[in-house]
């Protein structure tokens, strides 16, 4: 199967709140991959936050900017920023320098929906894994499976919202998976 442009694959309501309900997102949030604006939709709609600034490479909706994501650009005109929280496009390199510069970025915390497969131990020679070895996430909203595609039938891999906290750490709780009463809960 190929994969849809820009690797666009947006993020069900259910999933951002399951996120919100668990993690205080708030102050000045950086959205970096926005696309249909999923995310932001959310956040805004919780009014836990002083604004949220939007980015995305394409062009159908109006963001803040339109540049690269896994360039320091955006990090730079959009700081200072308090949360990162975005799904970024799952394909190598791109997502772990999202991840990277999103966490070299945000003042307070990042909180990434990415697949499982993301924190598995990889070869040396893969940046990956180094690079966790020494920035291990702080958080793990892991999900129930979930169709990106819309054809009912559920992703290959599970995802989560994997959280890194640049302040407070340990106010937080740091590992959750929602199952049971708890994903049906959210997942309605």
């Amino acid at each position: 199967m190929a994969r849809r442009p820009l690797d666009a694959y947006f993020t069900p309501r259910w999933q951002t709140e399951a996120l919100l309900a668990r993690v205080p997102v708030t102050g000045i949030v950086l959205e970096p991959c926005a696309g249909d604006y999923s995310i932001v939709n959310v956040i805004n709609e919780r009014g836990a936050v002083t604004s949220i600034l939007t980015n995305d490479v394409g062009r159908q909706h109006l963001y803040d900017w339109t540049l690269d994501a896994t360039r320091p650009d955006l990090y730079r005109v959009a700081a200072p920023v308090d949360w990162i929280v975005t799904n970024p496009p799952y394909k190598s390199p791109d997502c772990l320098a999202i991840v990277q510069r999103s966490v070299d970025t945000a003042r307070v915390g990042v909180a990434m929906l990415l697949r499982l497969s993301f924190l598995e131990p990889t070869d040396t020679r893969n940046p990956r894994g180094p690079w966790l070895a020494a920035h291990p996430p702080d958080g793990l909203l892991v999900l129930p499976r979930h169709s990106y595609t819309g054809d009912g039938r559920s992703d290959s891999v599970t995802t989560a919202w994997v959280v890194w906290y640049r302040a407070n750490r340990s106010k937080y709780r740091p590992i959750q998976c929602l199952h049971g009463a708890d994903a049906l809960e959210v997942h309605a």
